[in-house]
């Protein structure tokens, strides 16, 4: 006959479950660590071997990428790569990019996309000419995507109060010191041919030299943009131009002082770089709600308000949902901008 299981053996016995079930727990909380572990540690492994391709590759015997002090980690939650410099350059065109301390982060979910941080100041120098364009903004960062290939296949750069300076005498006569509030530039392949280049920038607060501050976007498709017969040609610009030189679908929309821009349209370069084709730009008027008969007009937002208006007066009447204003054709030819019998200027030649 088994005796009656006293007050201390009944406890254990209740206890057992629990020290189990904490054990399985541990066991399942390892098993996903360790998983876990093993996938960053793939993640790692793939990325690390993208970017030992990208820095290997070189031009004329020169490395197109360069990251100093380079290292890879992030572990356990993204991919973390970090430089305390870095250069990208064309030895065949002679184009340079470079800056500070840079970082890029992968999430390790989405290996070819790289969101991008890097340091306040940023330089891009053509060695043939001695040109130099310089940035110094609060913020930069961007972001890159890669295909199987390596190829970028779509990237975005912005920048906070950005101001951009150059020594190029054509620039700095015309254009002086660029500020603006926020800057942005974005390309990927075209949608529905992945030859050509969807191009775009964004500005809001935009000033240079003695022209008025203007906000809004412009958008352009490169047509053989990406092709892969320019891809690594000495002057892609040149190459382009062989190829293809046209600039479809162009759209922009600009605010300047009290009109409203709005531009659409298609051009071609000639062998020469002169641009030709017809723009169709509305100018516009703010509604009525928007207007205000006491508004103070300032030469550095207004200044370009009665040369607008008289253009207006050269083209049909349109409406654009609640604003009114008239529909100029833009004609350009040779690199000449007309409208109507009036000249209003030349556009450079791409070289």
């Amino acid at each position: 006959m088994s005796r009656p299981m006293s007050a201390h053996d009944q406890a254990l016995a209740k206890s057992r479950p629990n020290h189990r079930k904490y054990v399985f727990l541990g066991l399942f909380v390892l098993l996903v660590i360790a998983g876990w572990s093993a996938f960053w540690y793939v993640s790692y492994t793939k990325t690390q071997s993208l970017i030992d391709r990208l820095m290997a590759r070189q031009i004329n015997g020169t490395p197109v990428l360069q990251c100093q002090n380079q290292t890879l980690g992030g572990y356990p939650f993204r991919l973390l790569l970090t430089c305390s410099s870095y250069t990208a350059q064309n030895a065949q065109n002679g184009w340079r990019v470079e800056g500070g301390a840079f970082r890029a982060i992968w999430q390790i979910y989405t290996p070819n996309l790289a969101l991008i941080e890097s340091d306040t100041r940023l330089t891009i120098s053509h060695q043939p000419s001695g040109q130099t364009f310089d940035m110094v903004s609060s913020l930069m960062r961007g972001s890159v995507r890669f295909s199987p290939t390596e190829i970028i296949s779509r990237a975005s750069f912005e920048a906070a109060n950005p101001t951009v300076t150059s020594n190029n005498p054509a620039f700095s006569n015309m254009l002086g010191e660029i500020k603006a509030d926020s800057l942005a530039f974005h390309a990927r392949p075209n949608p529905d041919e992945s030859n050509d280049l969807d191009l775009s920038m964004t500005a809001t607060e935009l000033a240079a030299g003695s022209f008025p501050i203007v906000s809004g976007q412009f958008g352009v498709t490169l047509i053989e943009g990406l092709s892969a017969s320019i891809r690594n040609q000495g002057n892609p610009a040149r190459a382009w131009l062989q190829q293809s030189g046209e600039v479809k679908d162009i759209n922009g929309h600009v605010d300047i002082g009290q009109k409203t821009l709005k531009l659409n349209g298609d051009v071609s370069f000639d062998q020469q770089g002169l641009a030709n084709g017809l723009v169709k730009l509305k100018i516009l008027n703010p509604s009525v709600d928007a207007a205000t008969a006491g508004k103070t007009l300032s030469a550095k937002r207004d200044g370009l308000n009665g040369p607008l208006t008289a253009l207006q007066l050269m083209g049909k009447p349109v409406k654009d949902g609640d604003l009114i204003g008239s529909e100029v054709d833009i004609k350009l030819k040779g690199g000449n901008i007309q409208a109507g019998f009036l000249p209003l200027g030349r556009l450079p030649a791409i070289q």
